[in-house]
């Protein structure tokens, strides 16, 4: 045989050998991203944590992940912890035109549901789109400002949606939120979304959380990327477990929709089976349960889309809530602020890993750029830090210092010790001097009946304008040590590093503390506010029922 025909023979051979090997995953091939975004998770809520509620799937990601045990929110509120996971930015860095129009830049900023995104900021749609990524969301948004006439008078309090005019109308307005999602943070994609919360829908039949919708916009644009062979960016941002009550929802048709009518039979749990688990519940662990029960069913579905497309070994998945819970929430106790986070990549991290690392939710920002091998535009700055080091060291510190901001209060920590400031500008405290004020404001600066009467209930602290905590023989944050001349030393040393923080922020935020909130005056306005009960707070006993702080062991 001639040596030419032998080696064709060995080339062909050759080819066909590689034609029957299974293809590995390139060296530069781009991975596939999906952050689930939860809402107001507690630890005990999760399996993984050691909670009683049924979490398989959440279990499962844990199982195959790395799980952040300190992980924490800048900022303990919807809007402000989806700015900064979405920015890499402390909320009070906010840019958008109606946050600086209430604060000037002369003035100290009040951290509520007002720090929305806008087309200047270099969010991780925006970043990765510009990179060859296909970025996509579902679920909850809330990071924009009002309406501003987006409904154009097509939806009203009692419409039905059986009405196939109101299906019309739900659709349209569906398409102005979608395309406000992408104008606001930059993805190329926004199915399924809901632009604050449910119980705040314009059509009153609809105030009903619907994950079945959720999850159908997430699997359409996963099979949408796969077809257009594009690596892929998916923010999902759940609404378990922030209100209106899950179980009261449970039975309910999920085809009606805020888009109008969808079919989801495909993406539904088993209703029946999870209705008589919780039928006999009392109203609070009914509302925790279901709400669960639909995340981690949301999570299963989306995970076995992965597998079923070939994609689960190229996807990096991170698993986190937007903040914690009651009693605590919209403020800097750590309560709030602490929250569970997982990070499984295929091949790069070792099932069931764990890390002590302290970490902050702007830091998912550069993590994932750098996972899809993204930089930053040259001169943008961020205030978060890639994980990469901790993901590739588990055991190794990440940040001394955890630094929080809630209304008017700022807060460090060192992970010993927990220091909170809390100061009301001049124009406050010239109200409550001078008796335009006949009580003392929160720290959203209101005073009625809402969320701020709940920690006000159970932090004694609350008022007081500088706090200190022992978090180690303390970690309820009860009892203030911040005018205690033993803690004298560890006091300056907070404040110190917190004043250091604050300089790089445009607005002020004086540390210097007023005479007033010293004043008998002061405290009786006090104890006006703290006169104001949990128990007239419609969803508090419903959806909490009766909250023991310090939790009873």
């Amino acid at each position: 045989m001639k040596k030419t025909s032998v080696l064709l023979l060995v080339f062909s051979g050759a080819l066909f050998l590689l034609a029957c090997t299974p293809r590995q995953k390139s060296e530069d091939q781009k991975p596939n991203i999906i952050i689930f975004f939860s809402d107001e998770l507690q630890f005990e809520d999760l399996g993984f944590c050691g909670g009683s509620i049924p979490t398989p799937n959440l279990d499962k990601l844990a199982a195959e992940g790395l799980y952040f045990e300190n992980t924490f929110t800048p900022a303990p509120m919807c809007t402000p912890s989806r700015f900064s996971l979405l920015s890499g930015r402390y909320p009070g860095k906010c840019s958008d035109d109606a946050f600086l129009e209430k604060f000037p830049l002369s003035e100290p900023y009040n951290i509520g549901w007002n720090t929305y995104l806008d087309s200047s900021v270099r969010t991780i749609p925006r970043l990765l789109s510009a990179h060859g990524y296909y970025t996509g969301m579902a679920g909850k948004w809330h990071v924009s400002g009002e309406a501003r006439g987006m409904s154009h008078g097509l939806l009203h309090l009692d419409d039905s949606p059986a009405d196939p005019a109101v299906n019309v109308s739900l659709a349209e307005h569906q398409k102005l939120v979608s395309q406000r999602v992408r104008d606001d943070a930059g993805f190329d994609v926004a199915n399924s979304v809901m632009y604050g919360n449910f119980d705040g829908f314009a059509v009153k039949a609809l105030r009903y959380h619907n994950f079945p919708w959720f999850t159908k916009g997430a699997v359409d644009f996963i099979e949408e990327s796969r077809e257009r062979k594009q690596p892929f960016f998916l923010y999902l941002a759940a609404t378990s477990l922030h209100g209106p009550h899950h179980a009261e929802g449970l039975m309910r048709d999920y085809s009606y929709t805020p888009e109008g009518v969808v079919d989801l039979d495909a993406y539904k749990p088993d209703l029946e089976k999870l209705n008589a688990e919780t039928v006999s519940m009392d109203s609070p662990e009914s509302h925790r349960y279901t709400g669960m029960a639909f995340l981690d069913h949301q999570v299963g579905l989306v995970m076995e889309k992965l597998e079923e497309l070939g994609l689960a070994e190229n996807t990096i998945v991170i698993f986190l809530p937007d903040h914690n819970t009651e009693p605590a929430k919209a403020t800097c106790y750590e309560k709030a602020l602490r929250i569970p986070m997982v990070v499984k990549w295929p091949g790069k991290i070792d099932p069931a890993s764990k890390s002590a690392a302290r970490v902050q939710t702007m830091d998912i920002l550069p993590t994932v750029l750098e996972m899809a091998g993204v930089s930053l535009p040259e001169g943008y700055e961020i205030d978060g830090k890639s994980l990469m080091p901790v993901i590739e060291d588990n055991d190794l510190p990440f940040r001394k210092y955890i630094f929080a901001e809630s209304g008017y209060t700022r807060s460090v920590s060192d992970g010993e010790f927990k220091y909170i400031a809390f100061r009301y500008p001049e124009k406050i405290l010239d109200n409550m001097k001078n008796g335009k004020l006949n009580y003392a404001p929160n720290y959203l600066n209101t005073k009625g009946i809402g969320l701020p009467v709940i920690p006000i209930t159970f932090y004694p602290s609350y008022f007081d304008a500088d706090q200190l905590f022992d978090l180690e023989s303390d970690p309820y944050e009860i009892q203030n040590m911040a005018y205690d001349p033993a803690y004298e030393t560890k006091l300056a040393e907070l404040q110190a590093v917190l004043k250091e923080h604050l300089a790089s922020f445009a607005h002020p935020f004086d540390l210097e503390v007023d005479e007033f909130v010293r004043s008998d005056q002061y405290w009786s306005l006090v104890a006006e506010t703290k006169k104001l009960s949990v128990y007239d707070i419609p969803w508090y006993v419903r959806d909490w029922g009766e909250i023991s702080w310090p939790p009873v062991q």
